[in-house]
């Protein structure tokens, strides 16, 4: 039962109960500094209700810094109702694999199905640029971003550094130092791969979510708060388990960024 702590933090926000709506529709008005507005639930008709990523309660309040015509990342809080979640929304996939756009959390990415100016909008404000429009973002609460080649490049960087690594570090933490190190293991192989990739490390990054899967799937008794690091750490993990779970996070990215797009 320990290695239900893993998950814990992840369900304060993603909740064990039936999906209320599997997408939030947000009109969001301009602001003297920025956009403002709400988040309402829908549930597509036929529709089954499936576990939400993140538990967003029906008109939640959003803010934002920028509207879609600012460069990205576009920043803002959601106002949950215990906590205030600061995200970023920025383009998933590079440009020779696009693959929209994702709404990034500490805890969670999400999927932006639409992020948009309307049409038709006012205002909301005097102090506003009267040419100025409403802005929608659609979020997709259930289906989680796919892999792209992004992930792909990270985890075939882990799987070289394995081969690197001159001392395999079975006391790690999550304190990684230079990337030149030589005395590693899982966690900041990683990191390492995610923060080159990437320009700074992402924890619900897709390759480290595909690798935590595989880790789960196969090996949760190794698991008692921190997936990453108690199965690197865990004494029957071997250094060929290392090397599988890479390698099937792989397959898994691979297939995922090949998939058509909708």
């Amino acid at each position: 039962m320990r290695h239900v702590l893993a998950i814990v933090l992840f369900l304060v926000l993603a909740g064990s109960e039936d999906a209320a709506g599997q997408m939030a529709r947000c009109r969001l008005a301009p602001r003297p500094y920025g956009f403002g507005g709400l988040c309402r639930l829908q549930n597509p008709e036929g529709a089954v209700s499936q576990q939400l990523r993140l538990r967003v309660p029906d008109s939640v309040k959003v803010w934002m810094t920028a509207g879609p015509q600012d460069r990205s990342p576009w920043r803002g809080n959601l106002s949950l109702p215990s906590t205030e979640v600061a995200f970023e929304i920025a383009p998933h996939g590079r440009a020779s694999s696009p693959g929209g756009f994702v709404l990034r959390t500490g805890l969670t990415w999400l999927l932006v199905k639409e992020w948009g100016p309307m049409k038709l909008a006012q205002p909301a404000c005097v102090a506003c640029d009267r040419g100025a429009s409403d802005v929608l973002l659609v979020l997709d609460l259930v289906n989680p971003p796919p892999a792209t080649d992004d992930d792909i490049a990270i985890l075939q960087s882990a799987l070289g550094g394995l081969d690197r690594i001159a001392e395999w570090n079975r006391q790690e933490v999550q304190n990684c130092g230079s990337s030149g190190q030589t005395n590693t293991g899982l966690f900041c192989l990683l990191y390492t791969a995610v923060e080159a990739r990437m320009g700074r490390y992402h924890h619900r990054q897709p390759a480290l979510e595909l690798v935590r899967a595989v880790i789960f799937e196969r090996w949760r008794d190794r698991i008692t708060s921190h997936q990453l690091i108690d199965f690197n750490n865990h004494p029957a993990t071997t250094s060929t388990d290392l090397r599988t779970v890479l390698q099937v996070a792989l397959e898994r990215a691979s297939v995922q960024a090949q998939s058509p797009k909708e």
